[in-house]
């Protein structure tokens, strides 16, 4: 990132406010500060924000949902949920170089949640920061709504892949086979644990 900060302002009486509020959270920026340190992970529904919270884990869609209807009940519209596609490989996940060695591509289309304030990208997934290293890779980018990180992002997604599948026929990779092997990537990556 460019060392700019997004925007900061104090929690109103909202739903998720309070929830924040209850924490001992009542800025925005603590908000985004105190979600990127939570351990990385799906919630048990996708479409509960609020467990983010109570289960304290939470992934690159829960997270910024929530941090985008926070920004939405605190009027800052500025503030967008973008569903990004990147090129995973070695230079985003440097863990990764391995796992292309044997395969006919050498990168997989990953789709990535985060937000936008005055054309900046904020990822507020980990203490890391992954934008540094995607950013660049980034071939799509779409405003998506925080109910839309579930079924419909992975629809996205998938079909974004069977298109990337589609202009390389000749690797004769199915769909399928694609999103086990992403799958496994984001494992490698220790982004997700062992099922």
């Amino acid at each position: 990132m460019k060392n700019v900060e997004i925007v900061n302002f104090p929690l109103n009486d909202g739903e998720f406010s309070l929830l924040f509020r209850a924490k001992g959270i009542v800025t925005f920026r603590e908000a985004c500060n105190f979600l990127k340190k939570i351990p990385f992970g799906r919630i048990s529904q996708i479409n509960d924000f609020a467990l983010v919270l109570t289960e304290n884990i939470g992934n690159c869609s829960s997270k910024h949902a929530i941090l985008a209807k926070l920004a939405e009940e605190n009027l800052h519209t500025e503030i967008e949920l973008i569903a990004g596609i990147f090129l995973m490989n070695e230079a985003t996940h440097p863990v990764l170089k391995d796992f292309f060695k044997d395969k006919s591509y050498k990168s997989i289309p990953e789709m990535h949640c985060y937000l936008r304030c005055a054309k900046n990208r904020f990822d507020f997934t980990a203490v890391i920061d992954r934008m540094a290293l995607i950013e660049t890779k980034i071939v799509r980018e779409q405003r998506i709504e925080p109910h839309q990180v579930g079924d419909w992002k992975k629809v996205l997604h998938q079909d974004y892949l069977q298109k990337w599948l589609n202009r390389n026929a000749d690797w004769q990779i199915s769909l399928e086979h694609l999103w086990q092997d992403r799958e496994e990537c984001i494992r490698l990556s220790n982004l997700l644990p062992l099922k």
